[in-house]
């Protein structure tokens, strides 16, 4: 998959390098995010940039190949012949440059777990000289936990140090339309499966249809994808099986604290603080319902699989394990997936909708500036996607509807209905839209506070 969208992340990592004086410019991410295909784009204009890869090897091995790099890239032949004996060495050559040059130490934390001791001998030469010579370091690392005690926080070795730094996030539903085209309805539930993670995503054939993608990319034993999460515990996290037993947990439909509690075995301490894990890594939110005016002390909480890529293969391929390593594929497939994938997927483009309200195309849509998005529930009804506005006066309350067949406009005065009967909306000023994927069927005409969107009609 070529090189898509990232325009404001390319800038902020050339504006960096671009910029006179010292950088420690830190960037990081999940595994297959895309951090060294952005770091290779942003270094096609830098003809002297130094890229090591750190690869769990011994610090000895790190320095062997990392001397190699810098005798080709910086000019120095004597690297080659008398490679760097410790970090201290190589902290000493950096703080002897002389000219700009550029290093880019991508997967930082297996250097790290070489030599425990480099954050702090870092630090203390960022400290003495390097922070006023001429160089640009680029630290870089798929580790969140370990980048974020390294860099950020309060207590880590190089806080304050950094003069730059980005998260990389997935990439948004209508960057996908770069690489895959297809009508509107066909990216949001490829966005829905496989998430915007670019190393999923170029997996795929873009010549397939979503069925395709799944039967023989997803589910085939041998295919990347198919063992991809446990391979992203077992790289991510201590305790890969716990985690794992959260997540099968939470995508088996146990939501509430106290389910995934007694169903994991844990104690509400242990598993509190492994939820923040997996919080902060993106793969699993708290959600509670939009109108909670203090969501962080509401006891509404459920947790669901934020990454779409995870909740798929939890759905689909761990609970089938046993068959399609038994080479029986099309069975399960046709058996235990197809039935029930359409109602899966309906649920699953929600998130991937209520964002789009947020953006391009479908923002201009909202009469107002939405603070918070999300779904709304309670005793006497539930709502797809709600938005609100800063002062929670206003609000934009959709329903879905992902099926086959057209939707009656005779669906949007239930949906008023509803709404004038749900205790949380009352006193607001409402905006109502029906989202469908194949659009309307009869000619009842829209309200001013109404939206009818056919999915198939989008332009991104």
């Amino acid at each position: 998959m070529q090189f898509i969208d990232r325009e404001q992340e390319l800038a902020l990592v050339r504006d960096h390098l671009g910029r006179s004086g010292a950088g420690l410019f830190v960037l990081y991410g999940r595994r297959r995010i895309g951090k060294t295909a952005l770091l290779e784009e942003a270094l096609r204009s830098v003809p002297r940039a130094a890229y090591h890869v750190g690869t769990r090897s011994t610090i000895a091995e790190e320095l062997s190949r990392l001397s190699a790099t810098l005798a080709t890239a910086w000019e120095l032949p004597l690297l080659a012949a008398q490679p760097l004996a410790s970090s201290r060495a190589l902290l000493a050559l950096l703080e002897g440059l002389d000219r700009p040059e550029v290093l880019v130490l991508d997967e930082l934390p297996f250097l790290v777990e070489s030599d425990p001791a480099f954050p702090g001998l870092l630090q203390a030469s960022w400290d003495r000289r390097l922070s006023r010579s001429p160089l640009k370091l680029v630290c870089c690392g798929s580790s969140v936990g370990m980048m974020e005690a390294t860099f950020l926080e309060p207590r880590a070795p190089l806080f304050g140090r950094r003069t730059g730094q980005l998260r990389l996030g997935p990439l948004p539903v209508a960057a996908l339309h770069g690489a895959f085209g297809g009508g509107p309805a066909e990216l949001i539930e490829l966005a829905a499966v496989f998430g915007g993670v670019p190393g999923y995503l170029q997996r795929l054939d873009p010549g397939d249809d979503l069925a395709g993608h799944l039967r023989r990319r997803v589910l085939r034993p041998g295919e990347p994808l198919f063992e991809e999460i446990p391979f992203l515990l077992r790289n991510e996290l201590r305790e890969p099986r716990v985690y794992h037993a959260i997540l099968a947990t939470i995508a088996a439909g146990s939501r509430k604290f106290g389910e995934l509690a007694a169903k994991v075995g844990l104690d509400r301490a242990n598993l509190t603080r492994y939820l923040a894990v997996l919080v902060q890594l993106g793969l699993v939110e708290r959600e509670v319902p939009v109108t909670e005016p203090h969501p962080e002390k509401s006891r509404k909480g459920l947790y669901r699989i934020a990454d779409p890529f995870v909740a798929t293969w939890f759905r689909f391929v761990h609970p089938n394990r046993d068959g399609l390593e038994r080479g029986r594929v099309d069975e399960v497939y046709s058996s235990r997936v197809a039935p029930v994938f359409p109602t899966w997927l309906g649920l699953a483009v929600e998130p991937v909708l209520r964002e789009l309200f947020r953006g391009p195309p479908l923002r201009a849509l909202v009469p107002f500036d939405p603070a918070w998005a999300g779904r709304q529930w309670s005793p006497t009804g539930e709502f797809d996607i709600v938005l609100l506005d800063e002062g929670r006066r206003r609000a934009f309350v959709g329903e879905v509807k992902w099926g086959a067949g057209k939707v009656s406009r005779a669906a949007m005065d239930r949906l008023r209905s509803r709404a004038g009967a749900e205790e949380t909306l009352r006193g607001l000023d409402l905006t109502f839209a029906l989202v469908a994927r194949n659009g309307f069927a009869g000619r009842r005409a829209a309200r001013s506070d109404e939206r009818l969107i056919d999915v198939s009609r989008l332009r991104w």
